[in-house]
C-alpha cells in the first residue's frame, strides 16, 4: 500500500512538472498588427483622433490590451468618437483583464469617482484615467 502511494505521488509530481513546462513552452502570440497599432498611436499623438480610433479599434478587437485601453480612454474623453462612459468602462475593463497596468489604475480611479459622485463632489484631473502613452 505504501509503495503504491509513493508511486502515485511520484506520478502526480511528474505530471505537474510536465504541465508547468508545457505552459512555459507556449508563448501566446502578440495580438493584432504591430504596424497598425504603431500607425494608430502616431495618429493619436498627432491629434488625428478619428483615424486613431479607426485603427486602434481594430487592434482592440484583435485583443491588443494597449489598444483596448486607448479605445476606452477615447470613449471616456470623446476623442474621435461620441463620448460613451459605458463603452469606455467596458474597454478599460477588457484591457485590465488582458494585463494592462494603466487600465487597472484607471479602474481604481473610476471607482473612486463613482463613490464621490454619490457625495456630489466634482472629479479632479488627477482622478480621471490617464491618457495613453
Amino acid at each position: 500500500m505504501r509503495k503504491g502511494l509513493q508511486q502515485l505521488a511520484l506520478g502526480l509530481g511528474l505530471i505537474m512538472v510536465l504541465l508547468a513546462l508545457t505552459g512555459c513552452a507556449t508563448t501566446p502570440p502578440t495580438p493584432g498588427s504591430p504596424e497598425r497599432f504603431a500607425e494608430g498611436r502616431e495618429a493619436y499623438l498627432a491629434g488625428n483622433y478619428s483615424r486613431a480610433f479607426e485603427l486602434l479599434l481594430r487592434e482592440a478587437e484583435d485583443g491588443n490590451a494597449d489598444a483596448q485601453y486607448t479605445v476606452g480612454y477615447m470613449y471616456y474623453q470623446g476623442q474621435g468618437v461620441q463620448q460613451d462612459e459605458q463603452a469606455a468602462l467596458r474597454w478599460i475593463q477588457t484591457a485590465a483583464n488582458n494585463g494592462s497596468r494603466r487600465a487597472v489604475q484607471a479602474l481604481g480611479q473610476l471607482a473612486g469617482i463613482g463613490t464621490r459622485l454619490h457625495q456630489e463632489r466634482p472629479e479632479t484631473a488627477a482622478e480621471q484615467p490617464q491618457p495613453p502613452e
